[in-house]
This record gives C-alpha cells, sequence and structure tokens, in this order.
C-alpha cells in the first residue's frame, strides 16, 4: 500500500501509523540531502519515548536507542557501499522488540529487506516536501 501524506499532516499520520505497527520492523527512510530524513528518525525514535538527544547517524553509522525493552538502531547507509558492508552491521533485523530505522535506505533498493515500510521523502522546495508511505 501507497500512501501520499501532506508535510503539515506528518506528525498526525506518524503518530496512528506508529500506533498500529507491530515489532520487530524495519522503517526506510529515503530522500536527497537535507530532505528530511533525520528529522523523521527523530519524531520516530521520541514517540518510542525516548529522551535522548537524536542525532544523525551519519558518522557512526549505527546509532542505539533502549525505551524500556524496546531496542531502537538508528542507521545511516550513506557512506555504505554494497550489501556485504550492510550485512557485517549485523542489526537485528527480526530480534523481538526491535526497531530498525534506516536512512538512505534507497541506497540498498536491490536488497530484499524483510518487515521494511518505505518512507519517501522529495524535496518540493526549500520548505516544502511531499512524503511518500509504502507499507
Amino acid at each position: 500500500m501507497s500512501r501520499y501524506v501532506k508535510e503539515e499532516d506528518l506528525d498526525s499520520f506518524l503518530d496512528d501509523y506508529l500506533k498500529g505497527i507491530i515489532l520487530p520492523k524495519i522503517i526506510g527512510l529515503s530522500g536527497p540531502l537535507g530532505a528530511g530524513k533525520t528529522t523523521i528518525a527523530k519524531k520516530i525514535i521520541k514517540f518510542f519515548g525516548c529522551n535522548e538527544v537524536v542525532t544523525s547517524p551519519t558518522f557512526n553509522i549505527v546509532k542505539n536507542y533502549e525505551v524500556g525493552e524496546i531496542k531502537i538502531f538508528h542507521v545511516d547507509l550513506y557512506r555504505i557501499n554494497s550489501w556485504s558492508e550492510f550485512i557485517d552491521l549485523d542489526l537485528p533485523l527480526s530480534e523481538d522488540n526491535t526497531l530498525v530505522l534506516i536512512e538512505w535506505a534507497n541506497l540498498m533498493k536491490d536488497a530484499n529487506i524483510p518487515h521494511m515500510d518505505l518512507i519517501k521523502i522529495e524535496i518540493v522546495d526549500h520548505e516544502k516536501r511531499e512524503i511518500f508511505i509504502n507499507v
């Protein structure tokens, strides 16, 4: 299922969407540099009750957060060049109570990642985005 979400409706949509997901879940985020992938990842991580400061994992590649029994892995694939490098990250893609957020998921477009929903962000202009959700 694919759905277009207006940027001004994103918070409301994310709340409804996230209330209905079942873990384990993988959410891919794709869009050009500066589109808002990390902003959406922050909103998702905060939804699960994380009070930590959430920053882009561009240099670390993976940042981990734990909220109660939920483990969140925030991944940035910008510097990952191959499927084997992705596998080497040893992410728990199907472990109970796990959420994996993958920025630059489009870089692994040929990979068949299980359970992955995709949030695609397109820049309309410097203040407006179009957001498409594939679940």
